[in-house]
């Protein structure tokens, strides 16, 4: 069994030096290259029938996705193609000459007019006279131009920063039909050299299809893309979400305190900012509209309507003592009192928030009739003690519940929608 192995072994070792052992010299080498392009054009397709299509078989071998640049909506990746063709012109006998394959410059050939379809970049040819293709005996062609693709996206940015993106790299031959030269998908479709991953973004799906609609041979190498959402949550929504928690806190600083309206301006400011950053990231049109930039929006204009109301309490705070308070001002601090369950004094005795005074609780008892009409008396007097102070008290307690609500129901539903998609 172990000279079995090793007698196996040898062998594979001998046949694989053999295969890559160079038997030819360089003067074979030169006369065959010269005898190639005696009678070689590279202005000519290289099929003797000419009124055939030339196949030609594409995939994509990414390095790197470089960039997603959400306001310039551009995709920048770099990679190369590998194009494989078979040359009708470029064959030679690998039994008189040794030579299974050989190397021409790509100027000395013919080459494909591959282009970038949607580049964003001067629109040129793939490659340059400094390449090299690889061409097998029986005329197989093989040209790996390597590039940096930087191509249009359209991005929608409705659910940023949970988005999820598909861009592509459309290549296509722009002097040929696909009845002269056709392009089709090869085995690998999309391969990774040395893949780098990206930082921001998550590469979950790839796939490569044909346009077969168009007159032009045309491939479409498209990427699908989720953007990783971490960084923004921790350096943008979050900070949006403490702000307007502290944006509430305008409605427990006192009237009196002299800041209320400071406080709520730079609260104010605060979301100027973050909408001015959030602007930054988006692109600069109207065809979508990111969930966040709609949120920021409704947290501006609570902070406009809390800005709003403290100018009103200070207004109403600083009204005469005199001054009759109106029904409305009093059926809403009544209501705060209620829901507040504050105790009042009645005939000297505690009485609960929702609390009926000259009436029994489970028994019958004996109704002193001058004492419900002294405690009717005390709670007109206790009416008549509200004062402009106890109001400006009160819209601020129904200012901080009902805008604490729209906040949380807003947040919830707006961040748990974009999520979800």
């Amino acid at each position: 069994m172990l000279w079995y192995t090793f007698l196996t072994g040898f062998f594979i070792f001998v046949n694989v030096t053999s295969g890559t052992h160079l038997t030819y010299s360089i003067e074979t080498y030169s006369s065959v290259m010269t005898s190639l392009l005696s009678n070689y054009s590279s202005k000519i397709r290289p099929i003797k029938n000419q009124r055939g299509s030339l196949q030609m078989s594409i995939d994509l071998f990414l390095a790197k996705i470089n960039d997603i640049s959400t306001t310039e909506q551009k995709m920048t990746t770099t990679g190369y193609l590998k194009v494989k063709w078979t040359d009708e012109l470029l064959v030679w006998n690998s039994t008189t000459t040794g030579m299974y394959w050989m190397q021409f410059n790509q100027k000395d050939i013919w080459i494909p007019d591959v282009v970038v379809k949607n580049g964003m970049t001067a629109f040129k040819m793939m490659g340059g006279d400094f390449y090299y293709v690889c061409v097998y005996n029986d005329g197989s062609v093989y040209w790996y131009p390597y590039t940096v693709f930087e191509t249009s996206c359209d991005l929608d940015v409705t659910y940023f920063p949970f988005d999820t993106q598909t861009c592509s790299v459309i290549i296509t031959s722009w002097s040929y039909s696909h009845w002269e030269v056709n392009f089709t998908i090869g085995s690998d479709k999309i391969g990774f050299y040395e893949f780098v991953p990206n930082g921001i973004w998550d590469l979950i799906s790839y796939d490569a299809t044909t346009d077969f609609d168009s007159s032009l041979s045309e491939l479409s190498f498209n990427l699908k893309l989720k953007r990783k959402s971490l960084y923004f949550v921790l350096n943008l929504i979050l900070p949006i979400m403490f702000v307007s928690i502290l944006s509430l806190v305008v409605f427990i600083i006192p009237v009196d305190a002299g800041e209320k309206m400071g406080y709520s301006v730079t609260i104010f400011l605060a979301y100027a900012v973050f909408l001015s950053i959030v602007s930054d990231e988006l692109p600069m049109n109207s065809d979508s509209t990111s969930i966040l930039s709609i949120y920021l929006m409704t947290e501006s204009s609570m902070s406009a309507m809390s800005l709003l109301i403290s100018s009103v309490q200070l207004r109403l705070n600083h009204r005469k003592p005199g001054k009759r308070i109106g029904e409305v001002f009093c059926m809403l601090v009544r209501a705060g009192r209620k829901m507040r369950c504050e105790k009042r004094k009645v005939n000297d005795s505690r009485q609960g928030c929702f609390s009926k005074p000259c009436r029994g609780a489970g028994h019958t008892q004996k109704i002193d009739v001058m004492a419900c009409e002294n405690n009717d008396i005390l709670e007109e007097e206790e009416d008549d003690e509200i004062e402009w102070s106890d109001v400006a008290s009160a819209i601020d307690f129904f200012s901080f519940w009902i805008l604490l609500s729209v906040q949380v129901i807003v947040t919830t539903v707006l961040f748990s929608y974009a999520a979800s998609n």
